[in-house]
């Protein structure tokens, strides 16, 4: 239970999880393409895959210097996350006046939704057990806010999901939902992405 955005993954779920269109999110959505489209397999932290685009392209990460870059018959990719972080960047210009300073940018970015990563714990996929599984037998509201035990402790707290793009979920529905536990102090460092 990270309290600060380092990886893709954690991104990308809060950028899904945001149901509001905003010129941050349309950032953000850049800076995910650009990681996806990044040759390096497995690319996940937000940090490295910045420091490898500032070793390919150079310093300062621009406009210009990422321009300045031609294509070589093998470097493809690059250029195409190379143009996801120019669109981003003159996102960035046009709204925020950060063109200059594609750090600047990315911060601007992650600050944002660090501030709505701290009121959820995690995003989790959840499954909806029929009664005859059972489980519920009627529909449960976002907001619901059941009993929630982890495998690996005994301690149970109370968990309020607050659902994805739906307000409610259905006996045997799988729904993505945004998790604020009681507890999260007991359970610091027990979870992880997965």
């Amino acid at each position: 239970m990270d309290q600060k955005i380092t990886t893709y993954t954690t991104l990308w779920n809060l950028v899904e999880a945001d149901e509001n269109e905003h010129k941050l999110k349309d950032m953000a959505v850049l800076l995910l393409e650009a990681m996806n489209d990044w040759p390096r397999a497995g690319q996940n932290n937000i940090a490295d895959f910045l420091n490898d685009l500032k070793d390919y392209f150079g310093q300062p990460l621009t406009i210009k210097t990422i321009r300045a870059r031609k294509f070589d018959e093998q470097n493809a990719w690059q250029l195409e996350a190379g143009a996801a972080i120019q669109e981003l960047l003159v996102i960035s210009d046009r709204c925020y006046d950060e063109q200059t300073d594609c750090a600047k940018a990315i911060n601007h970015i992650l600050n944002h939704y660090n501030e709505i990563f701290r009121t959820v714990d995690f995003i989790a996929e959840l499954s909806y057990r029929t009664a005859a599984e059972g489980g519920r037998s009627t529909a449960a509201k976002s907001g619901y806010r059941p009993q929630v035990k982890f495998d690996f402790d005994e301690m149970q707290t109370s968990g309020q999901q607050l659902f994805i793009g739906r307000d409610f979920a259905f006996p045997g529905d799988t729904v993505e939902a945004k998790i604020k536990i009681l507890a999260a102090d007991y359970f610091a460092g027990c979870l992880a992405e997965g």
